[in-house]
């Protein structure tokens, strides 16, 4: 592709590769309501969010949305009881959002749309929402292989 990485209103979109990152996590019904209290209900567990990077992982074949904390140093014993898994690494297409909460969120959706009509995805891989900060959210689509 000669225009890449392309712009879209939302954003421009970039190739990324991403290492395998260890996490904590916990298993939501995937829709909106359930998403919503998932979130608090997780992320209060936690002694701080100080440091941490909390991703949630879409597997659209199972219907299943993984919140995740990629694991920190004082994760060592687990104390919560939460789910291991490893967050795959890959090539990924990234959308980065960047706006107002909670307006922002109204965007993933559109974001995830526009990411998978842009290559072909891996399916065996979940898509992933990054939050990076309040305001900034990263949408990821695992990819095949990666653009030219």
């Amino acid at each position: 592709m000669s225009n890449y990485p392309p712009r879209h209103a939302l954003g421009r979109i970039d190739v990324v590769t991403l290492e395998d990152l260890p996490a904590l996590s916990r298993n939501v019904p995937l829709n909106l309501s359930n998403i919503r209290a998932g979130w608090p209900e997780f992320e209060h567990g936690f002694d701080s969010l100080k440091g941490r990077r909390m991703l949630g992982l879409l597997y659209g074949g199972r219907h299943v949305y993984r919140v995740c904390s990629v694991r920190v140093e004082r994760d060592v014993d687990n104390p919560l009881d939460l789910d291991e898994t490893t967050i795959p690494g890959g090539a990924y297409l990234r959308l980065r959002l960047r706006g107002d909460v909670p307006e922002v969120y109204g965007q993933i959706g559109e974001a995830f749309d526009v990411l998978f009509g842009q290559a072909e995805h891996d399916p065996t891989r979940p898509s992933i929402e990054s939050y990076r900060r309040e305001g900034e959210i990263d949408c990821l689509v695992p990819i095949v292989q990666q653009l030219e």
